[in-house]
């Protein structure tokens, strides 16, 4: 699935970091709604983006998320994307754990987009 814009791929990279451990917590539900109230105005489907997401297999949400990577990647500054950084750690951090798996897909992450984060 191609994403629409840079705000969607955002929301399905984060919501993929929220599940991969298999579970989405309160405190992680919390971090997407700030993302989706800074990012989005009326025109957010939450409930045609999540349907996605909750059909997708979990052997496919590697695949998915770099995807989503370069979508958000090709569409958004230096700026954003660091911005953007912070909701994905501040989402890994929401439960209080991270996860093998959280920190496999924070990590592609960081080194995806590693010349904004270098030094």
């Amino acid at each position: 699935m191609t994403t629409k814009n840079k705000a969607v791929s955002g929301f399905h990279l984060l919501m993929i970091l929220s599940i991969v451990d298999g579970s989405f917590t309160l405190a992680e539900s919390i971090v997407a709604d700030k993302y989706i109230s800074k990012h989005f105005k009326d025109d957010f489907s939450f409930e045609e983006e999540t349907k996605f997401l909750k059909l997708l297999k979990p052997a496919n949400y590697f695949f998915h998320f770099k995807e989503c990577m370069d979508q958000f990647y090709s569409k958004s500054s230096q700026q954003e994307r660091a911005a953007f950084v912070k909701f994905a750690v501040e989402m890994v951090k929401a439960d209080r754990k991270i996860t093998r798996e959280e920190n496999i897909y924070l990590n592609e992450l960081l080194t995806g987009w590693e010349p904004e984060h270098a030094g």
